[in-house]
């Protein structure tokens, strides 16, 4: 998995590309981590260039909730393509996490 990001007028943006595995679990909270350390309210993760996620890659999605819940940040899931949106809504993610066309 690849990560850019970027903090722009309050609201921290992550990018996700390749393909989201267990293995990038470390990444991920890192990423949390940050998120948390930048001090913004809202964060947006981009998935428009994410080729494909595991049910581990799923699993991380619901700690990013509880970890916006718990440090008062808002958390939207941006442009899942193919896949990884069927993924999504079996798993009735969109019950739990805002997600953007």
């Amino acid at each position: 998995m690849q990560i850019k990001t970027t903090i722009s007028g309050g609201q921290f943006e992550a990018k996700l590309s390749d393909r989201m595995t267990f293995s990038d679990h470390g990444a991920f909270r890192t990423l949390l981590n940050d998120i948390t350390k930048a001090g913004t309210k809202s964060c947006v993760i981009d998935l428009s260039g994410l080729a494909s996620i595991d049910s581990a890659g799923l699993g991380m999605f619901i700690v990013a909730r509880e970890q916006a819940n718990k440090n008062g940040w808002s958390l939207k899931v941006r442009c899942p393509p193919g896949q990884v949106r069927k993924l999504f809504e079996l798993a009735k993610f969109d019950k739990l996490i805002m997600i953007e066309a």
